[in-house]
């Protein structure tokens, strides 16, 4: 098999599955399965003639996460669904599956992002426990987590890292109520931001994901977020913040570099957050607009929750700034070593293919 050989999966709708993979010789047999192992033998045959796209119906009808292992010429491969069909997340992935240092791959079932984990429903909940999922990051102040507090998931510890993403905030400091949010949160940008600061420029945000990188209490937190995964006992783990977009998607961009992927598959990353938020942020720009029709306002207000290029590479900008590279940064200004680096790859590269 092409060790380049390229795969995904989408849904059509909560039960079809689409695998699309490229192009091979020979016969391809497809299975799904529950383990996220390659050479488990607890695999159900799909079909032993697969050509891409192909659909199936999900076995487990979205009630469990499952993975799939194609196999060609006599090698086979594990690959998985990324952006999970949680019932009320918009914004639970697994990031595993990257290509890393020396070739590896990331292993599926380990490392897992996502949205706040508040009020889960019955299949959320059902659906995340299959996970096995041992350690919560969580990047959230205190008041986001008085305000909306996680469901328990069966996890054995909650790791709690307040990164001090001011501007990803703003809407969660204001009064529970969220028929109130919206109104307060447009009557601070109104009075309290200055106005050479309400457009859709974002600066405010950009200036946060410089702030990731400079900001003291910003590094104290994803040091030890670096710590915690680099203890293999604290994996499976999901790490969040509220929308699982700035403070998330800067500290999986930390880890994808000590894995060693590629800048461009770091972004690729980042990015899926946009595709996976689209309708949530047409919603809420939909309710802004009944509030205000200040067109100045409305952009900034956009900013706060869109995903752009711009904001990953201002955070991976700084790193290079400041020590030349993001590894150098991880080195030299957060403290971890080589041996680290080495330590994060064994837990989480596979040799597998």
């Amino acid at each position: 098999m092409n060790t380049k050989m390229q795969f995904s999966v989408s849904r059509k709708n909560q039960t079809q599955i689409e695998i699309r993979f490229s192009a091979t010789e020979g016969p391809v047999s497809l299975y799904w399965t529950r383990d996220h192992d390659v050479n488990t033998s607890a695999r159900t045959l799909m079909t032993r003639n697969a050509v891409s796209p192909c659909q199936f119906d999900d076995p487990l009808n979205a009630s469990q996460r499952i993975y799939f292992i194609i196999e060609c010429n006599g090698q086979s491969r594990l690959f998985a669904e990324r952006t999970l069909p949680v019932s009320g997340l918009n914004n639970i992935r697994d990031f595993g599956g990257y290509t890393g240092a020396g070739g590896k791959s990331i292993k599926w079932g380990m490392l897992y992002r996502s949205n706040h984990l508040h009020q889960l429903n019955a299949q959320a909940q059902a659906y995340i426990r299959s996970l096995n999922i041992q350690t919560i990051i969580d990047y959230r102040s205190a008041s986001e987590i008085a305000k909306s507090p996680n469901t328990f998931i069966g996890e054995k510890q909650t790791v709690h890292l307040d990164a001090a993403a001011q501007t990803a905030e703003l809407a969660a400091q204001f009064s529970a109520d969220s028929s109130n949010e919206d109104h307060m949160l447009i009557e601070s940008v109104v009075q309290d931001i200055p106005a050479e600061l309400v457009n859709g420029h974002g600066q405010q945000v950009l200036e946060q994901y410089r702030n990731f990188v400079t900001s003291e209490k910003s590094r104290h937190a994803f040091k030890a977020m670096i710590r915690t995964l680099l203890d293999a006992e604290n994996s499976p783990h999901v790490q969040h913040c509220r929308g699982g977009k700035d403070r998330t998607g800067y500290g999986v961009t930390l880890i994808l570099f000590m894995l060693g992927v590629s800048e461009e598959d770091v972004i690729a990353d980042y990015m899926l957050t946009q595709a996976n938020r689209l309708e949530r942020n047409e919603i809420k720009m939909a309710a802004y607009r009944r509030i205000t029709d200040d067109g100045n306002v409305l952009d900034y207000l956009h900013t706060l929750i869109d995903t752009r290029e711009a904001f990953i590479i201002e955070a991976i900008n700084a790193m290079k700034a400041q020590s030349g590279s993001v590894a150098g940064y991880i080195k030299e200004v957060l403290g971890f070593t080589d041996a680290d680096f080495i330590a994060m790859q064994n837990n989480f590269l596979t040799d597998a293919p």
